[in-house]
């Protein structure tokens, strides 16, 4: 063990510091011109700018690691690329959804390819005059040869009013109740024979239980009434007693 400790400090006398300086240095060098390298690109993923791409290279040239973590932390959360797929997912599931809807007359909902409201026959679609493709209703100009097919963008049928559609909308849940309950499915909220049968078992446990607390009430009171007696009596005794000692 002392011949190790023994040598250990002679392989370390005979280190020389000034080449292990230098070479940590040019270490520290070569990682500092990565991390530089390294914030360029990644800042060139994120944005197209050259004076904030120079402003985070330089942040990172001053302050080194330190300028680093703060480069980290003020850097954008998404790059370009993220950003242009999320937007193109964004802009396909808008198209494909675009069909998606409610009836404007009655709030029915409706389907890709409905050209009439199924429940209200509403058109929603008509064809153009011009190439006889199939548009919406409501546009001023189709879609695929630019024919303007009215003179406004917006339908002239009178919509029925707020008032109207809250109706419409009452009438519908009561028909959705009526129709779940006629067929008897799970979300059924009718009382059926066990439900019945558990709300007369908690009434009657109500009962006892409201009974039990009368009774125990009025124990108490009696017990009370008891007490009261029997202090004024034993009051009545002492003073008989005091009393007779007095005449004594």
């Amino acid at each position: 063990m002392e011949n190790f400790i023994l040598g250990f400090f002679d392989f370390v006398g005979n280190l020389n510091f000034d080449m292990l300086g230098t070479f940590l240095s040019f270490v520290l060098v070569i990682f500092w011109l990565v991390l530089i390298g390294w914030v360029w690109i990644d800042s060139g993923e994120r944005t197209s700018k050259k004076s904030i791409r120079i402003t985070y290279l330089l942040l990172v040239i001053i302050l080194n690691i330190p300028g680093l973590i703060i480069y980290l932390i003020i850097r954008p959360s998404e790059t370009i690329e993220e950003i242009y797929w999320a937007d193109l997912e964004r802009r396909y599931l808008k198209f494909e959804t675009s069909e998606l809807g409610d009836c404007p007359k009655c709030g029915s909902q409706l389907f890709p390819g409905f050209v009439f409201c199924t429940n209200c026959g509403f058109e929603i679609k008509k064809k153009c005059p011009s190439c006889g493709m199939l548009i919406n209703k409501d546009h001023k100009h189709c879609e695929y040869c630019g024919t303007q097919v009215r003179e406004r963008a917006v339908g002239e049928e009178q919509y029925p009013n707020a008032q109207v559609m809250e109706q419409q909308v009452l009438a519908s849940k009561e028909h959705a109740t009526q129709t779940v309950e006629s067929k008897r499915t799970k979300y059924k909220t009718g009382s059926s024979f066990a439900v019945k049968l558990g709300s007369g078992i908690l009434a009657l446990l109500d009962t006892t239980k409201t009974k039990l607390n009368s009774k125990t009430k009025a124990v108490e009171i009696e017990q009370v009434i008891v007490n009261k007696d029997s202090e004024q009596t034993n009051k009545g005794k002492k003073k008989k007693k005091n009393k007779k000692k007095k005449r004594r």
